[in-house]
């Protein structure tokens, strides 16, 4: 009797454990979870912005993500990244996710920026349109219209413009088109084809000056340089034709 009990106990422990493991892996099939893992990056041309994100399905089940929204803190919230084709994350799969840079952010006619005491909030919506707010597992926490926050993006020959930038240099020499970014204060802050880096109260008068003076009007095949306005729009201002121009009425 006594081992009869013993058997009756194991099948009755067995099947509690068993019961057990059934209703955790189904809550691991039927459940959504997602994690992000996120850095902040700034630059001498950029504010504080998301520059790639890390996202993870912490469950065995496939998610089509249509969508990534991200909220400021209390400030609101807009769409991050929106994607061509559906981002699949199967059961337990982790991705690299590159976020698109754009020119502003603001909420009516406010600017918005994140700052470093934000507290920052992810949420994916799927291709069914189910909202799925992610947990963050980074260790920084520094149709978008309901979260409150516009995004716009104005770009000039594949740069993305901000309000830091004041002029754009397109030159072409030994067949190749390149672009220099100087900001407001005059600085190039990337890789330049000048013997300086740095020109303070530029207009596009003394550049014409300096490009003639030290032979750059001359060195390259062409050049064009653009103005950034207060509407991020890039206005020619200055080109090898006007240059020439101005030499032959000089002469």
């Amino acid at each position: 009797m006594l081992a009869l009990a013993y058997s009756i106990f194991d099948i009755k422990l067995l099947t509690v454990i068993a019961t057990g493991f059934t209703i955790y892996f189904g809550y691991q099939k039927i459940s959504k979870k997602v994690c992000v893992s996120f850095m902040i990056s700034q630059s001498k041309l950029y504010d504080a912005h998301i520059g790639s994100l890390v996202v993870s399905n912490k469950r065995d089940n496939s998610l089509a993500i249509s969508s990534i929204k991200l909220e400021i803190g209390n400030q609101g919230g807009f769409q991050l990244v929106k994607f061509e084709e559906p981002l699949v994350l199967k059961g337990y799969d982790t991705k690299l996710i590159d976020v698109p840079k754009y020119s502003r952010l603001y909420r009516g006619h406010v600017p918005v920026k994140i700052g470093f005491d934000d507290v920052l909030y992810f949420s994916i919506v799927t291709m069914s349109g189910k909202v799925i707010m992610c947990d963050v597992e980074s260790p920084l926490s520094l149709d978008s219209i309901d979260g409150g926050i516009y995004k716009s993006v104005s770009t000039f020959n594949n740069i993305v413009l901000t309000d830091k930038m004041k002029f754009i240099f397109s030159y072409f020499l030994d067949g190749k088109v390149s672009d220099i970014i100087f900001d407001k204060h005059g600085y190039i802050w990337d890789s330049t084809p000048f013997r300086y880096n740095a020109f303070p109260d530029m207009t596009k008068e003394s550049f014409r000056d300096f490009l003639i003076q030290y032979g750059y009007h001359k060195h390259f095949t062409n050049y064009a340089l653009y103005e950034v306005n207060d509407r991020l729009q890039a206005e020619l201002v200055l080109s090898k034709e006007m240059v020439n121009s101005f030499l032959d009425k000089a002469n």
